[in-house]
């Protein structure tokens, strides 16, 4: 298992909120904390959240820090999800 990505999502329904996406075989686990929350809890990521995923994917790969295989997975199941 890589490590897990995270970024700072302004727009979330709440407000701000801390977003960590896992990546285990070929399956994602979205984890989301609010700031007044203690503990990361599962969450299903809106399309923004997807986007932003797949942009820093790209920017690792270029950097060299991840394999494309994380890419293609991701881009997948994002185009399963909009069906």
């Amino acid at each position: 298992m890589r490590r897990p990505i995270g970024w700072l999502d302004r727009e979330g329904p709440n407000g701000k909120r801390q977003v960590q996406v896992e990546f285990f075989a070929d399956t994602l686990r979205w984890r989301f904390r609010e700031p007044q929350d203690e503990k990361w809890g599962d969450g299903v990521p809106s399309e923004a959240n997807w986007e932003v995923l797949e942009e820093n994917l790209k920017q690792l790969i270029q950097r060299g820090h991840l394999f494309t295989k994380e890419l293609a997975l991701v881009q997948k199941l994002h185009a399963n999800c909009k069906r």
